[in-house]
């Protein structure tokens, strides 16, 4: 049997490494080529207008929630909140690609708000979860200019939502 000196067994290593580094690279970027020719979820809302606006300007949005329209320049974070941000910088989240998932704590238990909690911890990237008050529904999901109002807690259709329509935005940038 013949052995293998160190620089062979380096060699050959390098180039294992190497194929597994290229082999996962295409099937990831098939992966992101996929979910990003799928039709986005949910309605489309009109773009109005999309420019930074100062802080603390009222601004109208026209759906409820907002999900595009004049922003503040800076964005909310990533994160799920008890009192949500201002309007203003939760849109421009969007606009950087993030998914918000909306609920209104009059409509919903303690209980159901707990399970809203569990789905949104099972997603990762630009999401935010806040409670809103207003919504004609007890559940709504938003991403650059698009809604989707739930009457009831859909845990797939919300996944979905997350999946398809994250990282999306006119922007590529951090929340």
């Amino acid at each position: 049997m013949m052995q293998l000196s160190t620089d062979h067994k380096v060699f050959i290593g390098i180039g294992l490494t190497t194929m597994l580094i290229l082999v996962g690279g295409v099937i990831f970027i098939t992966k992101q080529n996929e979910r990003l020719s799928k039709p986005l979820l949910g309605q489309e809302i009109a773009i109005t207008d999309s420019n930074h606006v100062a802080p603390g300007t009222s601004i109208q949005y026209n759906s409820n929630p907002p999900a595009i329209g004049p922003h503040y320049p800076d964005p909310a974070h990533a994160g799920m909140y008890t009192t949500p941000p201002a309007d203003g910088n939760l849109v421009h989240s969007l606009e950087h690609g993030a998914v918000i998932l909306w609920y209104n704590p009059t409509q919903l238990s303690g209980d159901q708000i707990n399970t809203l909690k569990q789905i949104f911890n099972s997603t990762s990237g630009k999401t935010i979860m806040v409670p809103r008050q207003g919504m004609d529904v007890p559940v709504a999901l938003t991403s650059w200019g698009r809604v989707l109002k739930l009457k009831t807690i859909d845990e797939s259709q919300i996944k979905v939502f997350f999946d398809t329509n994250i990282d999306r935005g006119t922007e590529q940038a951090p929340i």
